[in-house]
């Protein structure tokens, strides 16, 4: 059995040190037990993304789990859903904005897909996510024409509420982890952009391998970008969201 990294100690002395009061460290101790939760999944379905890249059927991975294999798909397998997860106030206002862009991007079309939500980080210009796709691709401007080319003209009716495809539903699922593996406690326009990437199979990846835009570069990039920010020192607001 693998040792927790963290111990039960260290998650009591970390509260009590912030919270003077009894009912204070109470609240904060619910609130930390519900981010350990998220955690936990998250933990759980990179493991799971692992073993299917690796090529295991969901039946071996339900079997891992200790369920059937349509329980671990009703669980890790992202349905087309217009919910966004996490909630709206988790994201910058940027997030937001970018979210509001791509639904307008996906106005005559049935779907909110990937190749939407990275016209929207293209749109954000002053997010950290544009920024980056500025610095990595070819050339100036690749990316969002090598979106528009591959976008489905075709006019359609717009369904009410509008789902995000399964793609962009996983990407969406990706930011949450790379926010998360960064220690951070809000989804900026930079935890899109390597939601997408991370994601691999929707649109908006095959467009930024096009135009060497890749996970790696990325991440290296506003890792850099946000230490910098916090060694000019403190801001309002969370750097470059």
């Amino acid at each position: 059995m693998v040792s927790a990294p963290v111990q039960l100690t260290d998650l009591i002395v970390a509260v009590a040190s912030e919270h003077p009061d009894v009912l204070g460290r109470l609240a904060a101790a619910v609130e930390l037990s519900g981010r350990l939760d998220e955690l936990g999944d998250h933990l759980i379905g990179h493991f799971v993304d692992e073993a299917r890249r690796a090529g295991a059927s969901w039946t071996d991975i339900g079997e891992s789990l200790g369920v059937t294999k349509q329980a671990a798909q009703k669980r890790f397998v992202p349905k087309e859903s217009p919910d966004l997860k996490p909630r709206f106030d988790r994201y910058t206002d940027r997030a937001r904005r970018v979210v509001v862009l791509a639904r307008h991007h996906a106005r005559f079309s049935e779907h909110i897909g990937t190749e939407h939500l990275l016209l929207g980080l293209l749109d954000e210009s002053g997010g950290l996510a544009a920024k980056t796709i500025a610095r990595l691709e070819a050339a100036e401007g690749t990316t969002r024409l090598a979106v528009l080319i591959d976008l489905d003209g075709t006019v359609r009716e717009r369904p009410d509420p509008q789902p995000f495809t399964t793609h962009c539903k996983k990407a969406l699922e990706l930011a949450v982890r790379a926010s998360l593996r960064h220690g951070h406690t809000f989804v900026g326009t930079e935890h899109l952009l390597l939601g997408l990437l991370a994601e691999e199979e929707g649109a908006a990846a095959r467009a930024l391998a096009r135009t060497g835009v890749t996970r790696e570069a990325a991440e290296a990039h506003i890792v850099r970008e946000i230490e910098d920010a916090i060694r000019r020192g403190p801001r309002p607001a969370p750097p470059a969201a």
